[in-house]
């Protein structure tokens, strides 16, 4: 079979980065429980390092956010250089027959030069009773990226499990529960399919405050 090649095409893109963005989201996310973002941070023992964590939404002012906890790494990491990036990995399927599926086209969405801000402490109860069991019991018990016994963990994560569905009570919020909103200098959006060389929009932000967008080179 001979080969072809083709180049692919974001046509027309938004004014706005973020409706892009949430096309994509909406889109990739239909029958996912949830969408991964990897989050790359300034480490001062490791000089980067770099995480999946779960993207949270966007908050009110239309930026990307995330949770954590303030014993974590990436928090540290955080707190002493907010300089972050970003990267979504985001393949559009669609159903084939109504049981397998068909990559459509693949898109990565890159969230370049950010500034990490802290959300403010006002917004974490109502974020906090959103999270699931599991991630409540883990903000309480689980030491992040300390050395741990296998079974005291267990032993804890039981005790604690059955002292709160016996008792019915809340869990409470912990002081450690935060998350960051990241705030780009420029959105990069590559779209690539079978046989294709991939197209690239950049959102570039302006000392007016607004989007400048152009097609780039891959």
């Amino acid at each position: 079979m001979a080969q072809t090649s083709a180049l692919a095409k974001i046509s027309d893109p938004p004014i706005d980065p973020v409706q892009l963005f949430k096309h994509l989201i909406e889109t990739a996310g239909q029958g996912k429980p949830f969408i991964e973002m990897n989050l790359a941070t300034i480490d001062e023992e490791f000089g980067v390092l770099n995480r999946t964590v779960v993207y949270r939404g966007l908050s009110s002012d239309n930026h990307v956010f995330y949770i954590t906890h303030r014993y974590t790494r990436n928090c540290k990491n955080l707190q002493a250089n907010p300089k972050a990036c970003l990267t979504f990995y985001l393949p559009l399927v669609k159903n084939v027959d109504g049981m397998d599926k068909e990559t459509l086209d693949s898109w990565q969405v890159r969230l370049i030069g950010a500034t990490a801000v802290e959300l403010p402490e006002s917004e974490m109860d109502a974020l906090w009773a959103k999270e699931d069991l599991p991630a409540k019991i883990r903000g309480h018990v689980f030491p992040c990226g300390e050395p741990v016994d296998y079974e005291q963990q267990k032993a804890k994560h039981d005790g604690f499990l059955n002292e709160h569905l016996s008792t019915g009570r809340a869990i409470e919020r912990p002081a450690t529960y935060t998350g960051w909103k990241f705030q780009p200098q420029l959105w990069d959006f590559l779209k690539v399919g079978q046989g294709q060389i991939a197209d690239r929009v950049q959102y570039r932000l302006q000392s007016n405050g607004k989007w400048q967008s152009m097609h780039v080179a891959t």
